[in-house]
């Protein structure tokens, strides 16, 4: 407990930190050490007002930050409890049709729901699979920017895709190759993988490894892997697959609506940064706003008229490839990145946590972004961190940030006594 004597030293110290988190004080050059970024910019902006920028009106790569802009193009555009949808229909010769509906969810579990209810209205054999993917009509069979490596970020996107894309193997030491997940049954395609993998635990990218057959890899792998879940279902399934369109003859048996809806979708695509993900939901977005089927044209003109109208971001300032951030030839200036965080205000409690900061990252190599808002004693203050260096400086800058703006003062009713964080 402090004595009467130290009353008016207490109180000084208090009047000090109270001008220290001023507007005027928090504006002060020193809030992030510049002589950390060697490449890049940043804007800081608390109670309306910019406080403290470098090189905001600069381009440069902002990775996976864009998906910030994504996600709010996308909630905006589809609304928050939208669900995607794919249908299955059949016809008097059990041919079975999937047309897909760009689900970016569609999980080894979610197709054996489907699987045990198109059982339970009376299907009980199919003589051939034909896989419609013509929701997507993409100009390249790679999205924009990939390498189409074997890693799992790399993979490409389709309207009929299962497990985003990529499927998990595990190669034995012995050579054996099984399923790298337990819901997730063996298909030949797998097996097929498995052989040209090392001994390991891999999620990988299907279209980067030579296969058989002219199918693509995620319409051969979502068409093998229903007839291995029809199979262990019981049903009487032939493993013959083609692609084509549902004719009007066929009837509809199911439609399978995606697990999540498309705020829990964006919620998971920002939390694991997933590219995979953030594509299918602009795509489908786009196609909403322009008519199927979608396209990659269609998908940047959403994402450019989205900043450039809605959110008043000059052109000049925004260069959008693709949804994820995965192309490098994805540009957005700091300024730019400051106008999309004002805009996804509303849905900031979907971005993880990191620092005490909500925060969306980015990271390439040689690229490591941050963008998002720390929480002050009088709002929100949003920053965007955009580093184009070899050396990653971020989190010691984040942290700096997020010390110098939580500084705040602390009064506890029990003992009147003041304490600084």
């Amino acid at each position: 407990m402090l004595s009467k004597h130290s009353l008016f030293p207490v109180a000084i110290l208090a009047l000090f930190f109270q001008l220290l988190l001023s507007s005027s004080c928090l504006s002060a050059s020193h809030l992030l050490l510049q002589d950390r970024i060697q490449n890049g910019g940043y804007i800081i902006k608390k109670d309306g007002q910019i406080i403290e920028s470098l090189h905001e009106e600069e381009l440069f790569i902002p990775a996976s930050t864009i998906k910030l802009l994504t996600g709010y193009t996308v909630l905006k555009t589809l609304g928050e409890d939208y669900r995607f949808r794919t249908r299955f229909y059949v016809d008097k010769n059990n041919v079975l049709y999937v047309k897909g509906g760009g689900d970016p969810v569609l999980t080894s579990e979610v197709l054996l729901d489907a699987v045990r209810t198109m059982k339970q209205h009376g299907l009980t054999k199919i003589s051939e699979y034909v896989l419609d993917d013509s929701a997507f009509q993409l100009e390249s069979v790679t999205t924009p920017g990939s390498e189409n490596s074997s890693r799992s970020y790399d993979v490409a996107n389709g309207a009929l895709a299962v497990n985003f894309n990529s499927i998990a193997i595990r190669k034995h030491a012995n050579g054996q190759v099984t399923s790298g997940e337990p819901q997730t049954p063996m298909t030949h395609m797998a097996r097929e993988i498995g052989r040209q993998l090392p001994s390991g635990l891999h999620r990988v990218n299907p279209a980067a490894f030579d296969l058989q057959g002219n199918l693509p890899s995620h319409l051969r792998y979502s068409g093998e892997l229903l007839h291995e879940l029809f199979k262990k279902e019981g049903v009487e399934s032939t493993l013959q697959l083609r692609t084509g369109t549902v004719p009007s003859t066929a009837r509809l048996i199911h439609t399978q609506y995606s697990s999540q809806t498309v705020r829990e979708v964006v919620q998971s695509c920002l939390r694991f940064s997933n590219n995979f993900i953030a594509n299918q939901l602009i795509l489908v977005a786009s196609a909403k706003s322009y008519g199927y089927p979608a396209s990659w044209e269609k998908t940047r003109n959403l994402l450019e008229n989205t900043a450039s109208g809605e959110l008043q971001i000059p052109r000049e300032q925004i260069r959008i490839m693709e949804g994820s951030g995965l192309s490098r030839q994805t540009l957005a200036t700091p300024s730019a990145l400051l106008k999309v965080l004002e805009a996804f205000e509303p849905y900031r409690d979907l971005l993880p946590i990191k620092f005490d900061a909500q925060v969306k990252s980015g990271t390439m190599d040689s690229i490591y972004c941050y963008a998002g808002y720390i929480e002050s004693q009088h709002g929100p203050v949003l920053f965007a961190l955009l580093l184009n260096q070899t050396r990653n400086t971020r989190d010691q800058l984040l942290r700096s940030l997020v010390r110098k703006i939580d500084l705040k003062l602390i009064q506890t009713q029990q003992h009147k006594t003041i304490y600084v964080k």
